[in-house]
């Protein structure tokens, strides 16, 4: 009887100790059609938002937050081994005791910015706002967290991103020409210097942020609340000879019922990825606003409009 018993529980320990880890794909992008990315692993019941990797799609990031009003976020991880995306998991760096938010990667994967309100020196110990962080990227994880004072305010920093020798993102600060309105930093030495607010077409809006561009620096993509949406959806800048087009609301299914936000290419620009509230059938919007994870063949993207 005692061998009869023992035996089901070496055959447990057997199969634990060979299985294998998980892995996981990111589906492809479709033309016309905005597929939802990683079911329950990286689109989950939670907020899923600022989906960013390294060119070689060795890193992914992202944030969650499992309240709607994104109190409690985090930074995400995930490593890309031959058999597919590992299990995501909390950044190393991550504290429950401070907000970690909307992560970028830049393109050659040795740096990660991202927003948090943590303390640091010279920041009053009082304000609970979010400054702009970044961090090197190493082989074993993350190096020390570097506080941006420099183009940080004492309102919210978001979506964090390096284009053009200029780090951009957007702020509540007071004197701006929107109640959150797009910003740009030079980068000198490598350290960004005081932030400019972005002219017209980017800041023409009550409210607009997570600026991003094509790889080719051709299409500016963010979203807005502008003209007549009553809530953040995705508008599209065009490079022209002398400057930037108007800016355009993107058509279904890039917006839907719902907030849509946090867009950024694919390295090779042929997929465009961003956050969407929308419910499942893509005419309504999700449940408790908890947004997921889209993809869609960036050459799905309108035309630019006639000058």
């Amino acid at each position: 009887m005692r061998t009869r018993s023992v035996v089901p529980v070496l055959l447990l320990s057997c199969m634990a100790a060979g299985a294998a880890p998980a892995s996981y794909r990111l589906e492809p992008a479709q033309a016309g059609t905005a597929t939802r990315l990683g079911s329950g692993w990286l689109s989950s019941e939670a907020n899923d938002y600022n989906l960013s990797t390294d060119a070689r799609e060795r890193l992914l990031v992202f944030g969650r937050s499992t309240t709607a009003d994104f109190s409690d976020a985090r930074i995400w991880i995930s490593r890309r081994t031959r058999d597919g995306w590992a299990d995501p998991a909390p950044a190393a760096f991550s504290d429950p005791r401070w907000r970690d938010s909307d992560p970028w990667l830049t393109p050659d994967g040795r740096w990660l910015y991202f927003v948090s309100n943590r303390p640091a020196p010279g920041r009053d110990s009082a304000r609970d706002d979010l400054d702009l962080w970044r961090a090197r990227v190493t082989r074993a994880g993350f190096g020390p967290l570097e506080h941006l004072a420099a183009p940080s305010s004492a309102g919210e920093e978001l979506g964090p991103e390096v284009h053009g020798g200029a780090l951009t993102f957007n702020s509540t600060r007071s004197g701006g020409p929107a109640q959150l309105a797009l910003y740009r930093a030079r980068l000198v030495n490598g350290q960004p210097a005081a932030a400019e607010a972005l002219p017209a077409p980017f800041n023409d809006g009550i409210a607009q942020g997570d600026l991003t561009f094509s790889p080719d620096g051709r299409i500016a993509l963010f979203w807005s609340i502008r003209g007549d949406t009553r809530e953040p959806d995705l508008f599209a800048v065009h490079r022209t000879g002398t400057g930037w087009s108007a800016a355009i609301r993107l058509p279904a299914p890039f917006n839907a019922p719902g907030m849509d936000f946090t867009p950024a290419f694919s390295a090779d620009g042929r997929a465009l990825r961003w956050a969407s509230q929308r419910a499942a059938d893509g005419a309504s919007p999700g449940n408790q606003g908890r947004a997921d994870i889209h993809v869609i063949d960036a050459r799905s993207l309108p035309p630019p409009p006639a000058p």
